[in-house]
């Protein structure tokens, strides 16, 4: 067995030696002899302790692993994988409706007065993958057709489809009149909503100082006070009529209102309220008109042309139109939807 002897001078140095049990040769004069290396020494090596320690017998010797060398990507590797990089991406890019129940978009909303309304306008027996979200229309006690849009709630009063044209109210203040539950301003998406000819309505509220001698006069326009209970408590407040629509006008703050809100009015009840303040309510009931617009018009009219009896759709997860044949997408729209995605290029079909 093979012994390890451990040779240790002064406790700080120590030389190793491997001795079988073969004889060794002596070391030469003056020399010291380590594993085949001479080391020089001038004095003899005093108080040397002998350790020695067993050594364990190597393992039987193991095969060493190596693995292969990497090879280049043949055209059949690159194939499967773009194949499979598509296929994942297209099970993530499909519309978030259900694509085989499209169904019921040869549907007509109808609620109260408002009948057979279609697309773009959603809501009702239309679901929503039926139209873009910004036309979409909910039914209230089964006469009230509500559109949501910014924030605020707005009753639907007309809906022409042929002249693309809305007249709406706000919620809020139609069923208290001048005085707002919400204090926020009309604003309406201008790339759909666009107003005519209209009159702005400036209303203030918790007003704590209404200089009366400033009602009327050439200093500001003219302005007319008026009064809402808010939680049993009455509070002042002032309305004025700006022209035209969009105008930004400073009201002095020494009347300290709390808060305002800006409405549009039709240019025709302008007037009307300038002689007779007390149909402020009766106005703001009435609503104001607006045109509409559907910025996927083109898009539509290439889906109606390339598959005819189609409807135009949309899918809210991309964000795009769609194409709808018989309750499911038209056909070559789901290898479309992978370079939809990655191209953002609408497409209708082969």
């Amino acid at each position: 067995m093979l012994l390890r002897r451990l040779f240790c001078r002064q406790k700080s140095h120590c030389l190793a030696r491997t001795y079988s049990n073969k004889s060794q040769p002596k070391p030469t004069h003056g020399h010291n002899q380590v594993d085949g290396h001479v080391l020089h020494n001038h004095s003899p090596i005093t108080n040397t302790t002998l350790l020695t320690f067993p050594t364990i017998p190597p393992a039987a010797a193991q095969p060493l692993l190596i693995p292969p060398p990497m090879h280049p990507l043949t055209t059949t590797t690159t194939s499967f994988l773009l194949t499979l990089f598509l296929s994942l991406h297209l099970t993530t890019s499909l519309p978030s409706n259900d694509i085989g129940n499209l169904s019921n978009c040869n549907q007509n909303f109808s609620c109260g007065n408002l009948t057979n309304v279609t697309y773009p306008f959603t809501g009702g027996p239309r679901p929503s993958h039926c139209g873009p979200p910004e036309f979409g229309l909910t039914c209230e006690d089964e006469s009230v057709t509500i559109l949501k849009a910014n924030s605020l709630s707005y009753r639907v009063i007309h809906l022409d489809q042929t002249s693309q044209t809305l007249r709406l109210s706000r919620s809020d203040l139609y069923d208290d009149g001048k005085c707002a539950r919400q204090f926020t301003n009309t604003t309406l998406d201008d790339r759909i909503f666009s107003l005519g000819s209209s009159h702005e309505l400036y209303l203030f509220y918790g007003c704590k100082k209404i200089d009366d001698s400033v009602m009327g006069s050439d200093q500001l326009p003219k302005i007319s006070r008026f009064s809402c209970d808010n939680h049993g408590v009455t509070e002042e407040g002032f309305f004025s009529i700006v022209y035209p629509y969009g105008t930004e006008y400073s009201f002095p703050n020494t009347f300290e209102c709390q808060t305002n809100i800006r409405v549009p009015i039709p240019s025709t009840r302008a007037q009307q309220l300038f002689d007779n303040e007390s149909v402020v309510g009766e106005v703001l009931k009435e609503g104001f008109d607006v045109s509409y617009s559907n910025p996927y018009n083109a898009n539509c009219t290439k889906c109606y042309k390339e598959h005819p009896g189609g409807y135009c759709g949309f899918d809210t997860q991309l964000g795009k139109p769609i194409c709808i044949c018989n309750d499911r997408l038209c056909p070559g729209k789901q290898k479309s939807l992978v370079f939809m995605s990655l191209f953002g290029e609408p497409y209708w079909g082969n």
